[in-house]
């Protein structure tokens, strides 16, 4: 069954990691045992020309500007592969409007056979006039992304006689009364399957623009506790649940006056002793 998933993530100049992310990005999903297919408009379309484009595009650029926008794709497997790569090749030039460049990695053969998924990079500036096309640095441009991959997915199916249909919306403006599925990766289903649990470890991340240091280091391992994604929010909702309840009851019921109590996500938080505490609104997670 077609599935709606679409991910957009930024790579800025002056926010990045490292040097030349979106080169180093180019080099990882150009790899010969993952590409199926390689297309673009308007730049290079080999590996190292690819990377040269971008690298000299930070080089130029702004000192806080914005490099490029790559965007994931589950691509409908209910399409021939010519089909999905004309899919993209379409949504691309209308995101570019045919003035800015843009590549496509499609990842469909191998073990992602029947995981077939695309890796879009945009340089969303004119060629020819520097200005920005599609304004992937406005507020709502994420949506706008989204919004239309919708359009030209459904189209497509549409075109190649198909009743599946992806959207969008959350399951809730669905009208779908289930949880979404927490997604926890190939690797750590495999492990799953030989029995097996992943190990987290402490990550360094760089913050953003304005904060007031560079760097955080985020120590997973006191924060899941050996516990795999799904378990770990498992265990949040179950705890949100619960306070609901409590709440609800000391409307009816109050405790005795003077008597503090902890909440069900308070002592969840208290059990945990390596490591300095987390404040629970930071839902990070190791990538997968």
């Amino acid at each position: 069954m077609a599935i709606y998933s679409l991910n957009h993530k930024p790579i800025g100049k002056s926010t990045q990691e490292k040097p030349y992310t979106t080169g180093a990005h180019i080099n990882y999903i150009t790899r010969s045992s993952a590409l199926g297919k390689l297309d673009g408009a308007r730049m290079p379309l080999d590996r190292e020309g690819a990377r040269s484009f971008f690298n000299s595009a930070e080089d130029t650029g702004r000192k806080n500007g914005r490099v490029s926008d790559k965007i994931m794709l589950a691509l409908p497997r209910e399409l021939t592969a010519t089909q999905r790569h004309e899919l993209v090749k379409s949504y691309a030039e209308e995101i570019t409007d045919g003035r800015a460049a843009w590549i496509a990695a499609h990842h469909d053969k191998g073990k992602d056979a029947n995981n077939p998924h695309c890796h879009l990079v945009i340089r969303d500036r004119d060629l020819e006039t520097g200005k920005r096309v599609f304004g992937t640095t406005e507020r709502g441009s994420t949506q706008r992304l989204r919004d239309l991959w919708q359009d030209h997915a459904n189209r497509a199916l549409e075109l190649a006689g198909r009743a599946e249909r992806i959207d969008a919306r959350t399951l809730k403006a669905q009208g779908i009364k289930r949880e979404p599925q927490i997604h926890q990766g190939p690797r750590n289903r495999a492990f799953l399957e030989r029995g097996r649990s992943p190990v987290s470890r402490r990550r360094t991340y760089r913050n953003g623009a304005g904060a007031r240091t560079p760097f955080r280091q985020v120590d997973y391992p006191s924060i899941d506790r050996g516990r795999m994604r799904r378990e770990y929010w498992q265990e949040i909702d179950r705890a949100k649940l619960l306070d609901e309840l409590e709440q609800q009851r000391d409307i009816h019921v109050p405790p005795p006056e003077g008597r503090g109590k902890q909440t069900t996500i308070q002592m969840l938080k208290s059990r945990s002793k390596s490591g300095p505490r987390k404040r629970w609104s930071d839902r990070e997670w190791e990538p997968d």
